[in-house]
């Protein structure tokens, strides 16, 4: 049985690097991972002789400059318009398409054009999943919420942030509180793989686990996991954002039963890989000079 030529695009990334970690292993995949020097996402010229060259059965696109709107719509379009050279496209998107303003409790995939997001990242998301649900070719959008795990920006993501931040000696710290819909990135990876193994019926799916969890808990969990009850945690503003989360029953119809990862063991699995990670050690000293300046 030949093995399936799996592009990875966005390797260096959050969710790249987790996909490469996962399926690199995997003796049914034969996986590319080409650097920015290899192939250069923003050149037309070089995506189609890469695709020609390499002609992959799936791209996985991951790549995403979360501030430049018209990078990311370039990179999508580049590889769109090389459909011909590969099997299926499969994008990792957000439940940023349905407009940060205008959340609701357990959005459906009905409610993905009711609103046009005004953030850089969500209408790139939002651009490239409207071209994917119009288009007749094999293409599919993963709106992906709150994806969180290894490798995430652990200066700005929530369960990560915190986590790091009591490695580093200080209190939990949370703006506001609210409902949030997270993903563990290692589910997802799972998720991946049935969407590589199959044709989907639709084009675009929530990936999400519908079971909204309250920040305030979430940051419980990271103090029990730290074992400290010493460590304080803040709450900066009062009252709730609105809620965070998607409804995923067109995914579970279709591909059926999913076990999600319990949270806390979420947590704990982060919070082990944290311990034994030297990167955050740079983290903390930022938050011992922030410290001493205030």
């Amino acid at each position: 049985m030949s093995k399936i030529k799996l592009l990875v695009l966005g390797g260096n990334g959050f969710i790249g690097r987790n996909i490469l970690a996962h399926f690199t292993p995997l003796d049914d995949y034969d996986v590319l991972a080409p650097r920015r020097h290899e192939l250069n996402l923003l050149d037309a010229g070089d995506v189609s002789a890469y695709m020609a060259i390499h002609r992959p059965d799936v791209v996985v696109h991951s790549a995403v400059n979360i501030q430049a709107l018209d990078e990311n719509l370039r990179m999508y379009f580049n590889i769109d318009r090389c459909s011909g050279d590969y099997g299926k496209l499969i994008t990792i998107g957000s439940g940023a398409e349905y407009d940060m303003r205008h959340y609701h409790p357990m959005m459906k995939e009905s409610f993905f054009r009711t609103h046009i997001p005004a953030d850089t990242y969500g209408l790139s998301k939002f651009a490239a999943a409207s071209d994917i649900e119009r288009s007749g070719k094999r293409a599919v959008n993963l709106r992906g919420f709150g994806i969180y795990g290894r490798h995430e920006d652990y200066r700005r993501r929530f369960i990560s942030n915190n986590i790091c931040r009591v490695l580093c000696g200080f209190d939990i710290s949370l703006s506001q509180n609210m409902r949030f819909d997270f993903l563990y990135v290692n589910d997802l990876m799972r998720i991946l793989e049935s969407f590589i193994a199959r044709e989907p019926l639709h084009r675009s799916y929530n990936i999400c686990t519908s079971q909204p969890h309250e920040l305030l808990k979430l940051a419980e969990m990271v103090r029990s996991v730290h074992g400290n009850p010493h460590i304080g945690l803040s709450v900066r503003e009062s009252g709730e954002k609105p809620e965070y989360s998607g409804d995923n029953t067109r995914f579970l119809d279709e591909f059926g039963p999913f076990t999600f990862t319990d949270m806390l063991e979420s947590i704990r699995e982060l919070y082990a890989w944290y311990s034994d990670n030297v990167e955050i050690s740079d983290y903390c000293r930022q938050l011992r000079e922030a410290a001493r300046s205030a």
